[in-house]
């Protein structure tokens, strides 16, 4: 059994800093994502952006997207929390400006960024889908 051990002067978030001890191999084995959660993940953020669209409470959407983004590998290394955040707040100004269809158009530029980061984590082979 491989055991893990914590390397705290290496610099970086905590998913980059955990090194198997006793073996000369790469840092980490490839996380396995398989494209079922990936589906889960994107139904669950269609439905709440469909929920705000009913209901228009800002702050339910940003908890509902972090809440869906948690089981996505390397969501925070990625900055995602941030890319919530930037994505709430361009929506409500489209919606302040009265731009037509801005909750899909928030919701469409979410999951393309989630697919390029999972798939960007895929070339480098950080992750697996499967």
């Amino acid at each position: 059994m491989r055991r893990r051990s914590f390397q705290p002067e290496a610099p970086g978030p905590l998913e980059e800093r955990s090194w198997p001890s006793g073996v000369g191999r790469a840092a980490f084995h490839p996380v396995v994502f398989s494209v079922r959660q990936y589906g889960l993940v994107t139904q669950r953020i269609r439905a709440s952006f469909a929920s705000f669209a009913r209901f228009r409470q800002d702050d339910i959407l940003r908890e509902d997207l972090a809440n869906v983004s948690m089981p996505i590998p390397f969501a925070r290394a990625d900055g995602l929390p941030e890319v919530i955040d930037e994505t709430v707040d361009q929506m409500q100004r489209n919606l302040a400006a009265h731009v037509p269809f801005a909750v899909r158009t928030a919701q469409r530029e979410f999951i393309a960024t989630i697919r390029a980061d999972v798939e960007a984590r895929v070339r480098a082979g950080d992750v697996v889908l499967r």
